[in-house]
């Protein structure tokens, strides 16, 4: 009976506390505005230092190149998605930055 204690401890204590917390504001309310003003400036600024961090190395631009490299390249293999008769991929690369949809059947996909 011992070991269980505290476990029973630590739910009534949640318990107690629950109402508690239901009664105070949530500070970041504000964030589930998601094309709010103050929310778009939040993560504005935000991204803003993410970048400024990232690029203030000398490691950055090297591996963004090569990322760009392999994430452009035409060796990779299309992963599909399989709907019926035929395999569904959705594929982005220099040509088509914004992607394109593509279906194929199983056989020319072999």
């Amino acid at each position: 009976m011992r070991q269980r204690l505290p476990a029973v401890l630590a739910l009534l204590a949640l318990g107690m506390a629950a109402p508690l917390m239901a009664q105070q504001e949530d500070p970041f309310l504000w964030l589930e505005e998601v094309e709010g003003t103050r929310a778009m400036e939040w993560v504005e600024a935000k991204n803003a230092a993410t970048v400024a961090e990232l690029t203030g190395t000398p490691y950055y631009q090297p591996l963004y190149q090569r990322t760009l490299e392999i994430l452009n390249s035409r060796d990779r293999i299309a992963f599909p998605s399989m709907m019926g008769d035929h395999l569904y991929n959705f594929w982005q690369d220099e040509a088509n930055p914004r992607g394109v949809w593509r279906r194929t059947t199983w056989d020319s996909y072999l």
